[in-house]
């Protein structure tokens, strides 16, 4: 019985351990995931004629497109694959 007992919490210590990793792993990819980010100009809207696109990550966005530290204007928003848009900004204004 002791045998059993000591397997079974050594199988779920193993999966509990597995289970944070696989989580961090998860955040890590959601922070770098590529998109095509449409630059925005100072009044927080999109530069649509002609489009001002990059395609690639957040922090790459923000360089690609001269992004100010420290604003509170929208310097680019992230779209999917299909075009549509999603709400990833880069330089939102805190609310």
């Amino acid at each position: 019985m002791k045998k059993y007992f000591l397997f079974l919490t050594v199988l779920l210590l193993a999966a509990g351990f597995s289970a944070f990793k696989l989580g961090s792993e998860k955040n890590k990819a959601e922070k770098f995931q590529t998109y095509t980010w449409h630059k925005y100009n100072a009044a927080g809207t999109a530069e649509i004629i002609p489009a001002v696109t990059y395609t690639g990550t957040a922090s790459g966005a923000k360089t690609a497109f001269g992004c100010p530290d420290g604003s509170t204007v929208n310097c680019a928003r992230a779209y999917d694959g299909d075009g549509n848009p999603l709400n990833i900004y880069v330089m939102k204004s805190p609310q």
